[in-house]
């Protein structure tokens, strides 16, 4: 089985995620097994959903998800670039250059447009991290959207520092309309009271945060280490009756040295069983229940709060503080939590009109978040619209005719692949692509570095002018590295083995066991 064949689904997966760039990247339509239909122009949803079995396709699914993970932007384009460049591996491979000699060359081009990248680089201030944010924010085309949300990822990145990204959480909720985006300054959680009768803003500031159902006590229960089993059998109605009476009167003791430690709230990450929900309301205590982990952290680390077990173990120490308010938002309920009294936190409410625009949006949002995060860190950013990229591409070519053998080749065809993203984001935009790359080429020939491709506004133009498109370094230099790293690592596959059984034990022929009582010679039998 030949390298070509056993890539095959990279390189198509590879050209179905290329026509995602940009802003006006194209909708998939993605029919899993079950049946179940999916639209989207994110490719982190496009490749989480993909049915995986083959194992260079696994290869890439790993690849580009740990690079999402980390740098929350460009997973899309380091898909796009790894396949371009096995397309030029291909290319490299029928003119006879080894794998080794494709990937020394393309580990010359990399260093070569890493150090080109940090000649490009300009420094954010006279831009704004604004800039940025609206650059990365491909989930809407309307300029007021487009100018409102990216004001508000640049404030809370500002307010929560480049490496705060555990502060800021991106909810979205269908119905409405993007422009309806707003920061919150707390955690927000997706649901409401357990019951309409709870009070929707507690007059108590305390806030319990559990993590295990809250019930009545039941008898013989105990925490921690049990050393001796005592079992019940309660073969009477006075029996049952009174154990019911003693559980009864247990959680109210719980629950009243809660309320007199000043609790108003519980957050639990299970249940509140049926029974002490009235009973909470009564205490004007607000109830919310079945609390994901990340948000019940973020939860008692905005609170200062302790997460314990249970509500005997709630006290003045443990309790968190701040005001909780519950609203309504799209014709439900969420509560915001708000408080000065542990780590500051943000969430950005967005709005859409569908599920399917909201799902794209919050990615974008999301995406917009950690470009600008990036760049504030780094301080440095690069023209965007594929500018970079053709500048790139042009210095790792010229700096390629100074290498010697094959690995010219090899380093010239990496610059080539460069070109693949400026190409790709002019035909999204509606622009001939080839035409495009070769407007360019020409802008390099002149000394204009910053000439790339405005999609929204149907053109190449100076991306650093008045509405400037910039992509922050750290991230673009990443890109091309995990793209270089990924595809050598599936040019140098020569092979697919099952891992299952590669043992020859099929084709030993078993030796006779001696017969008669005799005793096998040394050095034969089967343990020889």
């Amino acid at each position: 089985m030949t390298n070509d064949e056993l890539v095959a689904n990279v390189r198509t997966v590879a050209d179905a995620v290329q026509t995602t760039l940009g802003p006006f990247g194209a909708n998939k339509l993605l029919v899993q097994q079950d049946g179940t239909v999916t639209a989207t122009a994110s490719s982190t949803e496009l490749l989480e959903r993909f049915d995986i079995t083959d194992p260079a396709m696994t290869l890439l699914q790993t690849a580009a998800s740990g690079f999402g993970d980390r740098y929350g932007d460009g997973t899309g384009t380091v898909v796009t670039l790894a396949g371009a460049l096995l397309r030029e591996a291909d290319g490299l491979a029928e003119q006879g250059l080894h794998p080794t000699a494709i990937e020394q060359g393309y580990r010359d081009g990399l260093d070569s447009a890493l150090a080109a990248i940090d000649r490009t680089a300009r420094p954010l201030s006279p831009y704004g991290a604004e800039a940025v944010a609206k650059t990365a924010l491909t989930g809407t085309r309307d300029p007021q959207v487009r100018q409102s949300v990216s004001a508000q990822v640049a404030s809370v990145v500002e307010q929560v520092g480049p490496d705060g990204n555990d502060s800021v959480r991106v909810v979205s909720r269908p119905g409405g309309a993007t422009a309806e985006t707003e920061l919150l300054r707390g955690v927000v959680l997706e649901r409401g009271p357990i019951l309409e009768s709870m009070p929707r803003s507690p007059g108590r500031d305390g806030i319990a945060v559990l993590s295990s159902s809250v019930d009545v006590p039941h008898v013989g229960s105990q925490l921690g280490d049990v050393s001796r089993r005592v079992v019940f059998d309660a073969d009477s109605f006075e029996a049952r009756e009174g154990i019911a009476e003693y559980e009864s009167e247990a959680f109210a003791e719980q629950l009243q040295a809660a309320i007199d430690a000043g609790c108003g709230a519980i957050v639990t990450e299970r249940a509140i069983n049926e029974r002490v929900q009235t009973r909470l309301a009564a205490e004007g205590i607000l109830g919310i229940q079945r609390v994901d982990t990340d948000e019940l952290r973020g939860v008692a680390r905005i609170t200062d709060a302790t997460v314990v077990p249970s509500l005997d173990q709630v006290s003045e120490v443990t309790l968190g503080r701040g005001t909780i308010t519950v609203q309504r938002k799209t014709g439900r309920d969420v509560t915001v939590f708000k408080s000065d009294a542990g780590e500051p936190a943000y969430t950005l409410f967005c709005r859409a009109p569908d599920p399917r625009t909201v799902t794209a949006f919050e990615h974008s949002v999301e995406t917009a978040i950690a470009a600008t995060a990036a760049a504030v860190r780094d301080g440095r950013v690069v023209p965007g619209g594929g500018a970079v990229e053709a500048t790139v591409s042009q210095a790792v070519k010229s700096e390629a005719r100074s290498l010697e053998g094959r690995q010219q080749l090899s380093a010239d065809a990496f610059g080539t692949a460069l070109m693949t993203i400026p190409r790709v984001l002019a035909r999204t935009a509606g622009l001939d692509g080839g035409r495009t790359v070769v407007q360019l080429r020409v802008a390099r020939s002149d000394g204009r570095d910053s000439t790339g491709i405005d999609a929204l506004a149907g053109t190449t133009a100076d991306v650093l002018g008045d509405d400037p498109i910039i992509e922050p370094v750290s991230t673009k230099k990443a890109i091309l590295t995990a793209a270089t790293d990924l595809a050598t690592q599936l040019i140098r596959i020569d092979d697919r083995l099952q891992a299952d059984d590669l043992s020859d034990d099929d084709d030993v022929v078993p030796e006779e066991e001696p017969t008669g009582g005799q005793q096998a010679p040394a050095g034969q039998g089967r343990n020889a």
